[in-house]
């Protein structure tokens, strides 16, 4: 366990390094961060102007975002596990990647990592510090709230990494990967409120969003947060989060058991 740690940590501080070595990506990332908020306000500012957005506020809904993408980022990583599955199968450093000491999930995910830490460094960090000063950011519901939202933000976490792994995995079968990473952000935009709040959906399009589990890894915990569920509600939606990680890590062991049989190296 304590060798696991220390390779963890030795992976993330190298690939940190390496990315201070050159200035401009710090800046660069802060730059397009902010830029990236401005425009964002500026939509949903001209949006809330016409009256059309019933049953929330500007403030609400930039704090969603804002919170949201910041749970994104430590959830899929600077890049995704699908990209990073994908180019060691045409690479042909899948085969590597399996026979090393340590599991290959293990070399995925502190890779992964390494890029979130980056990416909040550069990116989160100074976006909430700007959205908190300018755009009067929303504090949690209650303290209650709180405690919920972070439990509710894990599980969602493992859930949304357990959905990740389980389509990238369809690599192993069919070689190319660039529509992996794709699939997964259309599923989590149209069903987990990634590009928009469900709460902007027609009844029967969040009724459909209500049964599938991608609104758990982050919606879900973000109406936590902004007191949108409350009371018992909130250990409903633990709970279902808890069965969902059941269901879909039994999926996800099923299939890696499977594809490990499938592996084709390009060229080999």
């Amino acid at each position: 366990m304590l060798n696991a740690l220390n390779l963890y940590c030795m992976i993330v501080i190298r690939g940190i390094q390496q990315f201070a070595t050159y200035r401009t990506n710090i800046f660069t990332g802060i730059i397009t961060a902010l830029f990236a908020l401005g425009a964002r306000y500026a939509l949903w500012l001209a949006l809330f102007a016409t009256g059309n957005a019933r049953d929330t506020t500007l403030e609400e809904t930039m704090t969603y975002f804002v919170i949201l993408g910041i749970l994104m980022v430590w959830s899929a990583g600077f890049s995704n596990y699908s990209n990073r599955i994908g180019n060691d199968i045409r690479s042909g450093d899948i085969a590597q990647g399996l026979i090393r000491p340590r599991s290959y999930h293990f070399q995925v995910i502190a890779g992964m990592h390494t890029g979130a830490i980056i990416e909040i460094l550069t990116g989160s960090i100074p976006t909430l510090i700007v959205a908190a000063v300018f755009i009067n950011l929303l504090l949690p519901a209650s303290f209650m709230a709180f405690i919920a939202f972070i439990l509710s933000v894990a599980f969602g976490a493992v859930i949304y990494i357990l959905i990740d792994l389980t389509i990238s995995y369809s690599a192993f079968w069919l070689i190319d990967h660039w529509y992996t990473s794709w699939y997964r952000g259309a599923l989590f935009m149209l069903f987990g409120g990634t590009a928009l709040p469900l709460w902007f959906y027609p009844q029967w399009l969040l009724t459909f969003s209500n049964l599938l589990p991608f609104r758990l890894a982050f919606f879900s915990p973000m109406e936590i947060y902004l007191g949108r569920i409350y009371g018992t509600n909130m250990l409903v939606i633990l709970a279902m989060q808890v069965v969902w990680i059941g269901l879909l890590f039994a999926i996800e062991r099923f299939v890696w058991s499977r594809v490990q049989y499938k592996i084709v190296v390009q060229g080999g």
